[in-house]
């Protein structure tokens, strides 16, 4: 508020109480005067109302004035024509059900049983860690880049399609409604990123946590804590608004909107900044060099408190996954934002939600545990069956 118009309200106001003193003193002589007393209640009454309704007035100026100026938290420009308010409340529902995720031994579980579920495996078909070296049996192949098209399919098909090392016969087909999808990668990030959206298109979707590397050693592709390069940590605080609470509620959009995040996946082909890769991640390294260079990160730790407090990342704010979609106020629309969380898998759902309201967001590649050994442990794979081949 600038210094002429708060010497203009004061003065407006210092009116105010002057003509309401005046109108007091004229009320306490009523008894003394000789006039008709009925004239002068009415008088006094009428000048009461006119002061009333110069107070509601200068109110409602106030309120209008403060409602223009007031600086408002800046969102972006969805590229998908996502309302801010679909999403926000997706964070605390997910916190609440587990992140919406499904560890190596539940899915075995419910496998066993011969419980209904439809596996989507989104690696690449080919190369020294892709789908046809190993994979969990009955699982369709989906390569990440290619979930739009899966999106859309409305019967069932198979299309050569590029894919990272050459080309691929990729099948096709109508994504169950009513029945759990568990979608799965490498180690979780776009196992996690696929599902998130999903989720708000109204399917039954998870994430297999730690992804694929958490079934069996063959397709395990974390690396051992002896070598990872142990980067800085820091216990200070840097200085943050107070957090909102968790914002609970529906967020489902509905089926229909899937034509308009289908083009989400193909978008993982675009050029990405000096130091990011494919699916919108960064390594430790870079992440460390791009905080030392000319325009640096936002980094959001998404941990829980008492996580972050025990070590983070040097210039980082901590906002617990859950109360993310509460606190959008904080996330620059503007940078580059990179999301911390402990193995990856509930920053790499936080970016895709963030991806599509339109910041610039990327996560640290297999999380905080590859940044330092000192905060946590590397996932470690079951013993379960797998099968090779298309």
């Amino acid at each position: 508020m600038s210094s002429a118009f708060r010497t203009w309200c004061l003065d407006l106001i210092g009116g105010i109480v002057e003509s309401l003193k005046w109108h007091i003193g004229e009320e306490r002589q009523v008894g003394t005067s000789q006039q008709s007393l009925h004239d002068t209640r009415t008088s006094v009454r009428s000048r009461w109302m006119w002061g009333a309704v110069a107070i509601v007035v200068f109110a409602i100026f106030i309120w209008a004035w403060l409602s223009l100026n007031v600086e408002k938290p800046k969102t972006p420009a969805s590229p998908y024509g996502i309302p801010v308010g679909a999403v926000t409340s997706y964070f605390a529902e997910a916190a609440s059900h587990q992140d919406y995720q499904v560890t190596a031994l539940a899915l075995h579980q419910w496998i066993a049983r011969g419980q209904p579920v439809t596996l989507i495996d989104v690696r690449q078909p080919s190369g020294t860690e892709g789908f046809n070296l190993g994979h969990i049996p009955g699982a369709y192949n989906i390569p990440l880049q290619d979930f739009g098209t899966e999106l859309m399919a409305t019967h069932s098909y198979t299309k050569i399609v590029p894919v990272d090392g050459g080309s691929a016969p990729i099948h096709f087909f109508p994504l169950p409604r009513h029945t759990p999808i568990v979608v799965m990668c490498y180690d979780g990030d776009g196992g996690e990123m696929t599902p998130a959206i999903l989720r708000l298109l109204g399917y039954d979707a998870y994430g297999l946590k730690d992804g694929v590397s958490s079934w069996n050693p063959l397709l395990n592709v974390w690396p051992s804590l002896a070598t990872v390069t142990n980067l800085p940590l820091t216990t200070r605080n840097s200085p943050q608004s107070s957090l909102n609470p968790p914002r609970l509620g529906h967020y489902v959009l509905g089926f229909s909107w899937a034509s308009k995040v289908a083009s989400y996946w193909h978008n993982l082909n675009r050029v990405y900044p000096t130091g990011y890769s494919r699916p919108w991640t960064i390594a430790p390294a870079a992440l460390f060099a791009a905080l030392s260079g000319p325009t640096p990160p936002q980094v959001i730790d998404l941990r829980p408190s008492q996580q972050f407090n025990a070590g983070h990342i040097a210039g980082s704010i901590n906002i617990p996954f859950g109360q993310l979609g509460a606190n959008l106020n904080l996330v620059s629309p503007t940078k580059e934002v990179v999301l911390v969380s402990q193995t990856l898998q509930n920053a790499a759902q936080a970016d895709a939600l963030l991806r599509l309201l339109g910041y610039h967001a990327y996560v640290l590649q297999r999380g905080i545990v590859t940044w330092s050994s000192t905060l946590g442990t590397i996932p470690t794979p079951h013993q379960y069956p797998i099968v090779t081949g298309p």
